[in-house]
């Protein structure tokens, strides 16, 4: 499936009319034999192409969860007000342990307040997702999704369900995790640890394996990312091109220590592409 509009609405009206498609904050409630298939996006730049991806969805009847940057929050609340309009939930993408350099206390205010933020906007926060940083250079803590692996987290924000770290213990059965990242659809094996034990992941390399995963488990997360999405093949191809130059060169200049902390200092320019 490639990343054009197009491919995502026959992706939409072909197949997941078929499946039995649910938001995010609706998987703690579903009952233990239930097929589902959740759709998430993860909002990291351009709330544009989120709405225009909502739109899609909507069209066909399909209800999604937003997950977005806090940064995006107050700039774009007309757009995001618009997105749960269609039904979709909107909610946080959260980074705290990253922002934060790993400090749990600063990333417990962070994230209190933005939870607070995102409320007094109208956004209910009843699931959250953890951002990957795959540029940052770590010390003393594996990812974000360190921050609901914490006791103290989980205690203070008992009606969030992180929807990565939490999986396994609310789903309590098999289920797969479909993602675009690294701009290439895959299985991810272990969404709630990869961040320590990378391993397991299957690749996805035709609309119809695609299909056959999604009819294999009678539960299934398919994660995008809308910035990526985009009207027509060629600014696709562009688009594409441009992200595979920006990881080959950040892949090579990442080998020289320094010039790796100095790129860690700037993880955050990751999200743009």
């Amino acid at each position: 499936m490639n990343f054009v509009h197009r491919d995502w609405k026959n992706f939409c009206l072909n197949t997941l009319s078929n499946f039995n498609c649910i938001r995010i904050d609706e998987i703690p409630k579903q009952l233990p034999n239930e097929p589902w298939v959740a759709i998430k996006h993860d909002v990291e730049t351009n709330v544009k192409k989120a709405f225009e991806i909502a739109q899609i969805e909507s069209a066909c009847n399909i209800r999604a969860t937003y997950f977005v940057q806090s940064y995006l929050l107050e700039d774009n609340y007309e757009l995001l007000s618009k997105v749960a309009e269609l039904g979709h939930e909107v909610s946080y993408h959260y980074d705290v342990l990253d922002a934060n350099k790993g400090n749990m206390p600063r990333a417990i205010a962070e994230f209190t307040d933005t939870v607070a933020r995102f409320e007094s906007l109208g956004f209910t926060i009843n699931s959250v997702c953890p951002h990957g940083n795959p540029l940052i250079i770590r010390d003393g803590w594996s990812s974000n999704k360190d921050f609901f692996r914490n006791s103290e987290v989980v205690g203070l924000f008992p009606n969030i369900f992180d929807m990565v770290v939490q999986s396994r213990d609310v789903i309590k059965s098999k289920f797969l995790y479909i993602s675009d990242a690294g701009y290439s659809w895959k299985v991810i094996g272990n969404i709630d640890s990869n961040d320590i034990s990378n391993a397991g992941d299957i690749e996805i390399t035709t609309y119809r394996d695609f299909v056959t995963m999604l009819e294999s488990c009678n539960k299934v997360i398919v994660s995008s990312h809308p910035h990526r999405w985009c009207k027509n093949n060629a600014s696709a191809a562009l688009q594409l091109s441009k992200f595979k130059l920006v990881r080959f060169l950040a892949k090579n200049l990442a080998k020289n220590s320094l010039l790796k902390k100095f790129m860690s200092k700037f993880y955050f320019l990751a999200k743009k592409i």
